[in-house]
């Protein structure tokens, strides 16, 4: 009889959920899995003492609010991590159908997807569940909503699904999820591919675009002063 481990997957996004004037014009999530979540945190919880001994302040390791030196060490130190498994859906918001243009709805879409991929995956393995770990992006309403959309997707696929909300900056392993999610936004909605780069040298990451065979916009997109 194999042994069944728990696969935790650690969810991530970037950009916003909004169809506004100063909205982004790229969403996605991040998705960072691991069997071994207290040794992939242990990592960073070493290099959050590191910095504490030399009078950073810089202690949360959250890639927007990161200045670059703090930026550079996190990522060095997430590429000492055994080779991981991140995987990154993306969309061009203005490809984005009026029927998905609300968190619940765009949010379900995307754990849709993301459910799909890890079922494919994972599921021939030993996995017994996956965990879903979701920031608290959400309000109560909203949050109500997307499980209501979630779950039938979810309980059609082979693997076992649980599906939690925790912030990240309370979690090292969201704040791993963050630099991958963070990295990729940075690459499309600004040009900067560096970090994508330093971040593709070790680990195990693709990105799907889940809106490649659209033609249709249905938004504008933001307006850009």
């Amino acid at each position: 009889m194999k042994r069944e481990r728990t696969l935790y997957v650690f969810l991530d996004e970037s950009g916003d959920m909004q169809f506004g004037a100063k909205a982004s014009t790229h969403f996605l999530i991040t998705a960072f899995c691991t069997f071994d979540p207290a040794g992939t945190a242990m990592r960073l919880q070493a290099l959050k003492y590191e910095l504490m001994a030399s009078g950073s302040e810089d202690l949360e390791f959250h890639a927007t609010e990161n200045s670059k030196g703090t930026r550079k060490r996190v990522i060095d130190r997430i590429n000492e991590l055994d080779r991981c498994r991140v995987h990154t859906i993306w969309v061009d918001k203005r490809m984005t159908h009026p029927t998905y243009q609300s968190p619940p709805q765009l949010l379900g879409l995307f754990a849709g997807a993301m459910g799909k991929w890890i079922n494919a995956v994972w599921g021939d393995s030993e996995v017994g569940e996956v965990i879903l770990i979701f920031d608290s992006v959400l309000t109560g309403k909203e949050r109500s909503a997307f499980e209501k959309r979630i779950k039938p997707l979810l309980k059609g696929l082979q693997l076992k699904f649980r599906v939690l909300f925790h912030p990240v900056k309370q979690d090292l392993n969201g704040q791993i999820a963050d630099y991958f999610s963070w990295s990729w936004f940075q690459k499309m909605e600004r040009g900067k591919g560096q970090y994508v780069q330093a971040l593709s040298r070790r680990h195990n990451w693709d990105q799907f675009n889940m809106f490649s065979a659209g033609k249709t916009y249905y938004w504008s997109g933001p307006v850009r002063k």
